[in-house]
């Protein structure tokens, strides 16, 4: 409650300030009023009667063993004799996940349907096992290989760049987002120790933002941006190519502004040996109310001078911890994204980026 109370105040407090440095965005169609929407849409609640799984945390360490690691393991012992990705694709194992994290069951449908039985939409991404570049040749490198097959240098670029992504192509699938999916499950597996080439541990995290809440207004103004201002303009420049859906970067100025409430971390080491360590280090209970979780704080790191000068107009002290709490962002204004180059065909590549086209 007191979160709630502070946001509302900053808001309104921002609200009546005029030539303010930090002015609000205004979406071209419809928008939407932030945290000052009706109360109604703070409920955050997740409906007791659809909770149907028990047991929760033990279930999750060995759906993570037998479905995750284990295969995982099995492809990385394949991968070396043919030299073939061993990435296992998240998606359909997320929404495994999701159910057991949320305590809910799917509705059978794939990805065609309502992904859990409440309506909860879920979307997973992977930085594990991505593929890499060699810097020397531009040739393809796998995570395990230290040195480039191709052409043997080590100065090897480490991708880190997987995403979650949202396609809206129609003003139904725009409403189905703001008023109908109550909540977005976002979950991301990655490498806690990336930046330092420590590859032996595994994170998974998974994120909840409740898509008509006032506290997820950030999100439903990037999602309507998407859709009016760069779908469909690509539509009217180019009718006959579809535009790539919206990018949400895990860990990005986006994604903090979104308010994303965390319930679920997992810390998984020595995973490429025969017994890694399953940790759930951070596990919200299914039937918890989540209006009075505090969201992810951001990292000051994230911010541009224009956005630090904002902040200190409001004499926010961000500078304490080096994070931007709810109560901080609400004085900052939502970074509009830019327009999104058309998908292309598939082509198929080689190992080198000097082979020839194929004709």
């Amino acid at each position: 409650m007191r979160l709630v109370v502070c946001l509302l105040a900053a808001v309104v407090g921002l609200r009546k300030m005029h030539g303010m440095a930090c002015p609000l965005y205004k979406l071209k169609g419809r928008v939407l009023s932030g945290a000052l929407e009706s109360h109604k849409m703070d409920k955050m609640q997740p409906d007791a009667s659809k909770i149907s799984i028990d047991d929760n945390l033990a279930k999750i360490k060995l759906f993570l063993r037998e479905v995750i690691l284990e295969p995982r393991r099995k492809m990385h012992k394949w991968s070396i004799i043919t030299n073939q990705t061993p990435n296992l694709k998240i998606g359909y194992p997320g929404q495994h996940l999701a159910s057991l994290i949320l305590g809910m069951k799917g509705t059978g449908t794939g990805a065609r349907g309502d992904d859990i039985v409440d309506g909860t939409e879920v979307k997973s991404c992977s930085r594990i096992d991505q593929l890499d570049k060699c810097k020397k040749c531009n040739g393809n490198v796998l995570r395990s290989q230290k040195n480039c097959p191709t052409c043997g240098s080590s100065e090897i670029k480490r991708n880190d760049d997987s995403k979650w992504l949202i396609a809206i192509r129609s003003e139904s699938e725009l409403e189905m987002y703001l008023r109908r999916i109550p909540r977005m499950l976002l979950i991301i597996s990655d490498y806690p120790g990336f930046d330092y080439n420590d590859f032996s541990s595994m994170r998974i995290r998974a994120y909840e933002i409740w898509n008509q809440s006032s506290r997820a207004a950030g999100f439903r103004n990037i999602l309507t941006h998407y859709f009016n201002n760069i779908f469909l303009e690509h539509i009217k420049k180019n009718p006959k190519a579809t535009p790539a859906p919206y990018n949400f970067w895990p860990d990005s100025f986006a994604f903090y502004m979104c308010n994303p409430i965390k319930i679920f971390e997992s810390i998984i080491t020595d995973i490429d040996g025969d017994d890694p360590g399953i940790s759930i280090t951070h596990y919200i209970e299914p039937n918890r109310d989540r209006s009075s979780l505090a969201s992810e704080s951001m990292p000051s790191s994230l911010l541009v001078e224009e956005e630090k000068e904002c902040l200190r107009a409001k004499g926010v002290d961000f500078c304490v911890d080096g994070t931007i709490d709810e109560t901080m962002r609400v004085f900052l204004p939502i970074r509009l994204g830019k327009a999104v180059s058309h998908m292309r065909k598939y082509q198929r590549k080689t190992g080198r980026s000097t082979s020839p086209k194929r004709k």
